[in-house]
């Protein structure tokens, strides 16, 4: 069959809606990310305890992320629990802003991952079914890299009048707006008769108690070449959060202004939106296994630069290659799993390597990060980070190319 055409309506409706979705998500993303390091230490924690309630927050998410993926596989909508994630992830944030002591900000942080962690995989799940042709899932992606450069100026500038705090009130409406998006925008086509009649056999909440099973995550794991590149992503991941867990401190270190330390978490974004535009192209050409490896390594030589130059405007400027990373692990990531998993499977799937991959790489760099930079200082972290990154791509290059057949290799181009 040939594929619609993004100009045509049918095809090109669903891609905004899921654009507009994700615009709000990684918008909030922005507003947060780049200054929570930020945030904790001006509450007079030290490097070590900063990073360990970044710690806390990814082990959190590390039993959330693919618990809320296997709810909404159970139920078989994400609509729903997006958005009460986003509306509990609201109620969260409010007590974050508030929190004083450590013991206060702990439960905050612990409150918020339990709530945010599904919100992404559950989104990229649905998606990657709204769009039918996860070609045009990148199509669908980009716009929240460009929403993540405008809500990274826009929290700094407000950071800049009210202090750190300020950065919650960009992120928290963006969060509960992200959960009413995806309400109205990513209500799925009408099931199957096949579909309805395997939902009509059991109800939702017990189909959603059944997913939660450790069984079915363990299944998702089992299946070919995935453990492999799944232990692969999660040495990617730790080397990506000892980066960007202490990269603002990093700056900040060099006498960087806010609007250099926005900027080296902006330029990377920028460079994403065109890249995962093209990204079906450029698999046609050169295969995703081949993009998603040189994505791990473009993160090579940024955490090599970061470590090596004390100088905002190169750290800048090697951020670019940042964004040629993340846009070809993250987009390769979802596309090669939602091609190698079950359909009903896909948000628990996308939960483990978007969510519990990502996490236990945060607990892991942000404990380990936070004492090696204490003791050896942060150019020598990034300069681990870098060698960290390499041994993550050698690993998923292993793990995607063991038994390769042409069955089993995903189909990017057909709808």
């Amino acid at each position: 069959m040939p594929k619609t055409s993004l100009t045509s309506s049918p095809s090109r409706r669903p891609v905004l809606r899921a654009a507009i979705v994700y615009a709000l998500l990684f918008g909030a993303v922005g507003a947060y990310m780049p200054y929570v390091p930020i945030y904790l230490s001006s509450t007079g924690l030290d490097l070590g305890t900063v990073g360990a309630l970044l710690a806390l927050f990814a082990a959190v998410g590390l039993v959330a992320a693919p618990s809320w993926g296997a709810l909404a596989d159970g139920i078989g909508d994400v609509r729903g629990p997006v958005l009460a994630a986003a509306l509990l992830s609201g109620g969260a944030i409010v007590l974050l802003g508030l929190a004083t002591s450590p013991v206060a900000l702990a439960v905050a942080m612990a409150l918020l991952a339990a709530a945010f962690a599904g919100v992404i995989p559950m989104v990229d799940s649905q998606t990657v079914r709204l769009v039918g042709d996860r070609d045009r899932f990148g199509q669908a992606r980009g716009p929240g890299s460009a929403a993540f450069v405008v809500m990274t100026f826009v929290s700094g500038a407000v950071i800049g009048l009210t202090g750190p705090r300020g950065m919650f009130l960009v992120f928290g409406p963006l969060v509960v707006l992200t959960g009413v998006a995806a309400w109205l925008l990513l209500r799925q086509p009408d099931p199957s008769a096949a579909e309805r009649a395997l939902r009509g056999r059991s109800g939702s909440a017990a189909r959603a108690l059944a997913s939660l099973s450790p069984a079915t995550i363990v299944r998702v794991l089992r299946a070919p070449r995935l453990s492999l590149f799944f232990v692969g992503s999660i040495v990617v991941w730790t080397a990506q959060a000892t980066l960007l867990g202490f990269l603002s401190l990093r700056l900040l270190d060099i006498h960087a202004d806010a609007t250099t330390i926005a900027a080296a978490w902006s330029v990377g974004a920028v460079v994403e939106v065109p890249l995962m535009a093209a990204f079906p192209r450029l698999a046609r050409r050169f295969g995703v296994e081949r993009l998603i490896v040189a994505g791990a390594l473009a993160f090579v030589f940024r955490a090599a630069v970061t470590a090596l130059v004390a100088e905002p405007v190169l750290i800048v400027a090697a951020s670019s290659f940042g964004g040629i990373g993340f846009a070809f692990f993250y987009v390769g990531t979802v596309i090669w799993v939602s091609g190698a998993v079950r359909p009903e499977a896909q948000a628990t799937a996308q939960g483990i390597f978007t969510g519990t991959a990502n996490n236990v790489g945060v607990i892991v760099g942000s404990i380990v990060g936070g004492a090696i930079g204490a003791a050896l200082g942060l150019p020598a972290l990034f300069g681990l980070a870098a060698a960290g990154y390499g041994v993550g791509a050698a690993l998923v290059w292993l793990g995607i190319r063991r038994r390769r057949s042409p069955a089993a290799r995903p189909d990017i181009t057909s709808a």
